[in-house]
């Protein structure tokens, strides 16, 4: 696990994180707490039907906000879906009438599936397309407005390394990363006039259930078999990235890079796809 000291950088900031509940997004949500933010937390918290590994429940929403209550922050966490424009923005106008606009915001939801590219379904294209890119979309369309008029604001999305190049069995989610860095890259130019910088982070393996289930053993080792293990997975990973001891990273090493993008740090860059991936983009 990566510590990261508390330096009280957000206090009373609010942050608004999609995807909240588990994995990296419980992570962000912990880290910013830490720093004195108040958060504005949301998560489907359902299960999509193409998705082959359990997605997160409303009890671990919840568990997250209570965690952040005794930690002395306040916390607004609702099960939201966050491809549904009316949604969220009846959603996060109910945040800033009770904590004021929003300064910092994370996109970070995101799913995947596998097939080959001409044998996958239409509701597997559009189920992760949907959340990955168009939820990235709507997720800044509505937080957007509460940064305008104050000329200031953060944003970071969850990209990819499969933003960067691409990957067998993942044309949906690599197509949708592609497309975050474009919206990333256009933002930028829009939002720079106002003082809003926007920037994506490109991780590479994380240690979440996105990278621990059985249908991802089973892409590794060719199918379903004696050798579709956690283990033989790790294996095999050991030739993607440049240090061979981490080939799933903590959520929290993502998080630190989340909060150097948030923080004044980081205030001259926009723009930027920043891999967080141990060296896997680089070899």
């Amino acid at each position: 696990m990566v510590s990261v000291a508390s330096t009280r950088r957000f206090q009373d900031q609010v942050v608004f994180i999609i995807g909240a509940a588990r994995g990296m997004g419980r992570s962000h949500a912990l880290a910013f707490a830490r720093e004195g933010a108040c958060l504005v937390l949301c998560d489907a918290c359902r299960q999509y039907e193409t998705v082959p590994y359990p997605l997160s429940q409303p009890e671990e929403l919840a568990s997250l906000a209570t965690e952040i209550e005794q930690m002395g922050r306040p916390v607004i966490a609702e099960q939201v879906d966050v491809t549904d424009l009316a949604v969220m923005q009846a959603f996060l106008e109910k945040a800033r009438q009770q904590f004021g606009p929003v300064d910092v915001v994370v996109a970070n939801a995101g799913i995947y599936s596998f097939a080959l590219s001409w044998e996958m379904s239409e509701e597997q294209w559009d189920e992760t397309v949907n959340v990955d890119l168009k939820g990235v979309w709507i997720t800044c369309k509505v937080s957007i407005p509460q940064m305008l008029s104050r000329r200031t604001g953060k944003i970071i999305c969850i990209a990819s390394t499969a933003g960067v190049k691409g990957m067998a069995n993942l044309a949906h989610y690599v197509a949708a990363k592609h497309g975050v860095l474009g919206l990333v890259k256009t933002l930028a130019i829009e939002l720079a006039p106002y003082n809003i910088n926007i920037n994506a982070v490109c991780p590479t393996s994380v240690d979440t259930m996105m990278c621990r289930n059985q249908a991802l053993y089973d892409v590794f080792a060719g199918g379903p078999g004696p050798q579709a293990t956690y283990e033989h997975m790790l294996g095999l990973m050991n030739s993607l990235n440049l240090f061979p001891d981490r080939n799933l990273l903590p959520p929290e090493a993502v998080s630190a890079a989340v909060l150097w993008l948030a923080s004044e740090e980081a205030r001259h860059l926009t723009g930027c796809a920043l891999p967080v991936d141990a060296g896997y983009l680089t070899r």
